[in-house]
């Protein structure tokens, strides 16, 4: 079983220990999309793979859906730059950690079970880290994170502020926020490093989240 399992991972070029070089396949493509990859821009397609480094875009009506090596799925939504720093995977191919930029935009991610704190995604103001859950990011134009969580749990970190920067009088930086059932959203600012308590998105806010990741 063991030595089938190793043919099978060689078959089809899975490393078997390490950051994965091709790590995750275009599942479907909808509207403007592109990759950055090797110094070259290239228009995205289905069944293409996408690399550690490669950088996704997607244009005003743009979707991407990848599905990743670890079989986590990710939706890129319209007007979204996301960077897929890495994949580390153990000799069973198996996940053990994975890093995401997300600039602006949005993203639907399910992730498949894996190690505390193995999938993580930073946006300009805050970072993500999960084992297996379902949950939504986006990042606006004034840099803003949203975080909206659909089943599981998210720990939610604002980023500190830059050195040699004071937070206004009476401003704080938080600490992580963790968000699951019942309180499943929260909002990190780019003004005073901090994130929201734990609450809830509205359903026009959620249902508006849905359409920019449905189509794909």
């Amino acid at each position: 079983m063991k030595r089938a399992l190793f043919t099978a991972l060689v078959a089809i070029g899975l490393p078997l220990h390490g950051v994965a070089a091709d790590v995750a396949t275009i599942v479907a493509v909808r509207g403007e999309a592109t990759v950055d990859q090797g110094g070259q821009t290239r228009p995205l397609a289905q069944g293409e793979r996408v690399e550690s480094g490669g950088v996704i875009r997607t244009g005003a009506h743009g979707r991407v859906k990848l599905r990743f090596l670890d079989g986590s799925v990710v939706v890129v939504g319209d007007q979204s730059s996301l960077r897929v720093d890495h994949l580390r995977l153990n000799a069973q191919g198996q996940r053990e950690s994975a890093g995401f930029i997300l600039d602006v935009g949005l993203i639907g991610q399910t992730i498949s079970p894996g190690p505390a704190g193995s999938w993580s995604v930073r946006t300009p103001t805050a970072v993500t880290a999960v084992r297996g859950t379902e949950y939504v990011i986006e990042v606006d134009e004034r840099r803003e994170t949203a975080v909206h969580v659909r089943s599981g749990s998210v720990s939610v970190e604002p980023l500190a502020p830059p050195r040699g920067v004071r937070l206004p009088g009476g401003w704080k930086s938080s600490g992580p926020v963790l968000l699951g059932p019942g309180a499943d959203a929260t909002v990190c600012g780019p003004d005073h490093y901090a994130c929201q308590p734990a609450g809830s998105l509205s359903n026009e806010r959620v249902r508006a989240l849905d359409d920019r990741l449905s189509g794909v």
